[in-house]
């Protein structure tokens, strides 16, 4: 059996308004992506700026969280904003590479401050025979054999919380990095004493 289905409309009409529903379906997305790309920069230092970052029920607070480590550590805030109270930079080794990073990605150069605490945390567990798998163990063993005090691991943890935020899509001012470096040389400072 065999049907035959004459149409008015012809092959080139329906290709005609497949292709302008097509377009008119691809229209604000196509608009939206160029609007993105030609404010990219302004978009991106607005990103930077952000106090709070949230996504469905998780959220982030770097700055308030490095508010409170730093009263914590008895470091307080510097303003990195005022050029006197920025330190001398010595442009070669760790601060030189640091400050490339920093130009680069802030993000970036956290995870680089972090990565010189979890070294020194784990040449320290090595040092007295301690056997772990993480910097949080390692931490936590060495308070309970008293090498580390308990005010300095809990800084580690919530560094370590803070570094994950900038590992996970995180947009990190300049500033929150350069006072998460501080916070970290902090840490390794104590560290190297223990």
């Amino acid at each position: 059996m065999f049907s035959l289905t004459v149409s008015s409309r012809s092959a080139l009409a329906d290709w005609l308004a497949w292709t302008a529903e097509i377009l008119g379906a691809l229209a604000w997305p196509v608009a939206a992506l160029v609007i993105a790309l030609l404010f990219r920069r302004p978009l991106l230092a607005l990103l930077g700026r952000l106090d709070q970052l949230s996504w469905g029920d998780k959220s982030a607070r770097f700055a308030q969280q490095l508010d409170r480590l730093e009263s914590e550590a008895g470091t307080g805030h510097v303003d990195f904003a005022d050029s006197d109270a920025l330190p001398a930079p010595a442009l070669s080794g760790d601060h030189g590479r640091f400050l490339k990073l920093l130009d680069l990605s802030p993000g970036a150069a956290v995870l680089d401050s972090w990565a010189r605490v979890e070294d020194e945390l784990q040449i320290l567990a090595h040092v007295h025979h301690v056997a772990a798998s993480d910097v949080a163990e390692a931490g936590d063993a060495l308070q309970r054999r008293g090498v580390l005090p308990s005010r300095t691991v809990g800084m580690i943890a919530e560094m370590r919380a803070l570094r994950n935020a900038a590992a996970h899509d995180r947009a990190i001012s300049v500033t929150d990095a350069l006072r998460f470096r501080n916070l970290a040389k902090g840490v390794l400072n104590e560290i190297r004493l223990a």
